[in-house]
């Protein structure tokens, strides 16, 4: 039986955190369809990878500099990979982001979107699983609503071989443009995703 397993902010917030999801699919082979979310708070006073991408985008909306905030998203993100001895490199992304931030070239929703995608990324390389873009599945309507059919049948097509890891909270408009859900929009993913293969 195919299982969906959804990890919040929390669960993906270190290399500790990783490791554990780790032991849990591998517990349960059925377990093959893993939807993650951005790198929550690793303690009281942390920040969650979320919040500082929305603070990245209002700088730049206002022509403050956002090195140093950028700056702790990537590192949290190369932490996770060198604790874990992964060799995805992820600094020209991370590189690309940046220029596209600072040339305002890049929505809010994009931009807010990289911490469920730099997330996924990792666990995909860690459990050896297929990494899909939520963009390549999760298909919006004009309106903002999803697009369930298309949804469903696009996922369908991942889900043949072994298992994959998709990103949580956003999709991709008709127009090619990334589109997010409300805060908390992963758990709307992970429910698409266990709907999508019956």
């Amino acid at each position: 039986m195919l299982k969906v397993a959804k990890f919040g902010g929390s669960s993906m917030a270190d290399a500790g955190q990783y490791r554990k999801i780790r032991d849990i699919i591998e517990s349960d082979e059925g377990r093959r369809i893993v939807v993650v979310s951005a790198a929550g708070k690793r303690n009281s006073s942390d920040h969650k990878i979320t919040d500082l991408l929305y603070l990245c985008h209002a700088h730049t909306q206002y022509g403050v500099d956002c090195d140093r905030i950028f700056g702790m998203i990537t590192s949290r993100y190369n932490e996770i990979r060198d604790e874990l001895g992964l060799k995805i490199d992820l600094e020209p992304e991370f590189a690309d982001l940046k220029k596209r931030l600072d040339a305002k070239a890049i929505s809010q929703d994009e931009l807010v979107s990289r911490g469920e995608y730099f997330s996924a990324k990792l666990m995909a390389e860690f459990l050896g699983f297929q990494f899909v873009d939520a963009t390549e599945w999760v298909k919006f309507k004009f309106d903002g609503t999803v697009d369930q059919e298309k949804t469903y049948a696009a996922l369908k097509g991942f889900i043949k071989g072994k298992g994959i890891v998709t990103p949580g909270f956003y999709g991709i408009m008709p127009d090619g443009n990334i589109r997010t859900f409300t805060r908390g929009g992963s758990d709307i993913t992970g429910a698409l995703a266990a709907a999508a293969p019956d």
